[in-house]
């Protein structure tokens, strides 16, 4: 058997292996790419097929190079790029390996593939997979390092290799200083935006409606409060165009705390959507240290989410929202032109309503009594999409009735604002969290009253009120919703997605905080100067404590070595070899010399690859010695070089 067909196999597994969790982020032509040079490479081995040579080679890796910088056209090198290129350069190098070098690179290339795994995702799922995928891969290392052997002798190597590495790497996540964000922002550079957007316009959240991807999750303190108190804001839209909402933009800090009761403590782990807004129950009262709470009441990140974050809140369900008054009139502002049977017909509903209270109830019985509808499929609005929805179609989602009714209640001299978010969620009972996904998404209303502040209107609820109803903290609806589940798969994706959210709190979440607090409870914490002294010095201890380990195992293994037969036998063949003239270095292993042995004197090749061949059994691999013992004391004492 040849070195190519005793090693490519297993190293082109290792390569499918390490880019599988990738299919869906590599273009087709990649794929493609990847498949047809493996395949080829494969096939070859046992049909004689032409292998490229260097021109070739060279003519295929300026193609990929071409391809990939074609594909990902930026002039920023992002993730996608990288793993793009990675796996080209894995496709053509098989090809040209000719010597052992050759094959490290490719082992190597395959565990930078399995690195980028965590650009995409650091799920648990992703997180088993890499650690299957540094697994196989290490076995394939073993593999090419062998002169003899089965899988089952490298596979067990390989195990004892990542079992002793895990030990290790869990000390360093503990201990090793945690760094906010990613090196050179590399996660998620090209991460597709999910959910809103700064501007809503009709069929923003429809759009969102039948997205199942879970936004965020959120674990409360105390039990879950009712599914009519569980509106999550995120974003505020306060200036109208004629035809769709925009962000609010240069909004100050918050200057005091919203006044309240029925006080929630939560936390919340979201995922990553790549924009800056935070979510959290309305209202909030407090921010994580790396956002700011400002004066429209949301959440602002210092940097856009491009990773899965997790963070504590408080807020409070029963509020008076203040806003500076010299900020309110902004809220009152319309376009000069546009939708305006819609201001007519706002003067016409509220009548000689006074108050805003007066005018809010008026508005609400005109979308509750003149047979609007509330529909995913809602019709094409035109230019002026408040007026052809409150005359024409009444059929819309959330947020058409959220800006029809911010609009005229600026028309009718009232501060309104638009509020995006998310409403509700669904409970996991193995977790006891609430899982918040983009078809929550929602819109709704806040209206300012004079001595009240901001006050939260629904128009969804004047014609869909089942929308906002219910319980969602009920124990007996609950046990309701397992009972009522049609199949075992429904209970293994909630018990996968609670094991998975609390790996994610763990992994995800463990901050540069956590971190502090974990030291301090060693009593090694970096504040001052003695706990900077004690943890170098509980470092140092580590590194000695760790070197006189190895080497008292070293000591006593190689005593152990000089000791039994097989060492015996093998400083005998070296011996009988020296005297010809041939040295064995001290830091090179029996393979490696066994080759330059053969390649100095090849009428021994055939003797000394069958003692290199039972040595390795014997020493490294565990073989029963038995007959095999005997014959490798044979072969020595009959070895004349």
């Amino acid at each position: 058997m040849t070195d190519q067909h005793r090693y490519m196999p297993p190293i082109i597994g290792a390569l499918v292996v390490a880019i599988l969790p990738h299919l869906t982020r590599l273009p087709f032509w990649v794929i493609a790419w990847c498949a047809v040079m493996w395949g080829y490479m494969l096939l070859s081995l046992h049909s004689g097929w032409y292998r490229p040579g260097k021109w070739l080679s060279g003519t295929l890796t300026i193609t990929g190079l071409t391809g990939v910088f074609l594909t990902y056209n930026s002039y920023r090198f992002g993730p996608d790029a990288f793993l793009g290129l990675l796996a080209v350069m894995a496709a053509i190098k098989p090809f040209e390996t000719r010597s052992h070098r050759d094959r490290m690179i490719v082992v190597f290339l395959a565990y930078f593939i399995v690195i980028t795994g965590l650009f995409q995702s650091e799920t648990l799922l992703m997180t088993v997979y890499m650690v299957i995928s540094v697994f196989i891969t290490t076995a394939t290392l073993v593999r090419i390092n062998r002169i003899s052997g089965n899988y089952r002798a490298d596979l067990k190597q390989a195990g004892r290799i990542v079992g002793q590495a895990i030990p290790l790497m869990v000390v360093l996540f503990l201990v090793f200083p945690r760094i906010e964000g990613s090196f050179f922002n590399l996660s998620r550079l090209n991460m597709a935006h999910t959910g809103f957007s700064d501007v809503l316009r009709p069929g923003s959240v429809t759009r969102l409606a039948e997205n199942t991807a879970v936004a965020f999750r959120a674990t409360f303190d105390d039990p879950i409060p009712a599914k009519n108190m569980l509106y999550w804001r995120g974003i505020v839209f306060d200036r109208f165009d004629g035809r769709q909402w925009h962000a609010a933009e240069g909004v100050p800090l918050l200057w005091h705390h919203p006044e309240g009761e029925a006080s929630v403590s939560y936390s919340i782990n979201l995922e990553p959507h790549n924009r800056h807004w935070l979510f959290a129950l309305d209202l909030p009262r407090t921010s994580p240290r790396w956002a700011n709470l400002r004066a429209d009441y949301t959440l602002r990140a210092y940097r856009p989410v491009r990773r899965a974050v997790n963070y504590r809140m408080t807020s409070v369900t029963d509020y008076r929202a203040r806003s500076p008054r010299e900020t309110i009139d902004k809220y009152r502002l319309l376009p000069p032109q546009g939708n305006p049977l819609a201001r007519e017909l706002a003067v016409r509903v509220a009548g000689n309503a006074q108050s805003v209270e007066e005018k809010v109830d008026r508005l609400m019985a005109f979308f509750r009594n003149r047979d609007f509808t509330y529909t995913l499929q809602p019709p094409p609005l035109g230019d002026n999409p408040i007026d052809t929805f409150v005359t024409r179609t009444r059929s819309g989602y959330c947020e058409h009735y959220a800006s029809a009714f911010a609009y005229m209640m600026r028309a009718l001299d009232v501060p309104a604002r638009v509020v995006g978010g998310y409403l509700g969620g669904e409970i996991n009972p193995y977790g006891n969290y609430l899982v918040v996904r983009q078809s929550n998404a929602h819109a709704w209303v806040e209206v300012w009253e004079k001595n009240l502040g901001w006050k939260r209107v629904d128009p969804t609820t004047a014609v869909a009120p089942e929308r906002v109803s219910g319980d969602t903290g009920d124990n007996q609806a609950r046990d309701t919703a397992i009972n009522s589940l049609d199949s075992m798969i429904r209970i293994v994706q909630l018990r996968w997605d609670a094991v998975s959210t609390a790996w994610q709190k763990w992994f995800t979440g463990y901050s540069f905080e956590q971190q502090q607090a974990l030291l301090k409870r060693l009593g090694l914490a970096v504040g001052t100067w003695a706990g900077t002294l004690k943890l170098l010095a509980a470092a140092l201890i580590l590194v000695i404590l760790f070197t006189a380990g190895f080497a008292v195992y070293f000591f006593i293994t190689t005593e152990t070595r000089r000791n039994d037969a097989v060492a015996r036998g093998y400083r005998k063949f070296l011996r009988k070899l020296s005297r010809r003239g041939i040295e064995k270095r001290p830091a090179q292993g029996p393979a490696d010399f066994a080759r330059e042995v053969c390649r100095k004197r090849p009428d021994l090749a055939e003797t000394v690859d069958e003692i290199t061949r039972l040595y390795i059994r014997l020493r490294f691999e565990k073989m029963k010695q038995g007959n095999a013992l005997s014959r490798f004391r044979k072969a020595v004492g009959n070895f004349r070089p």
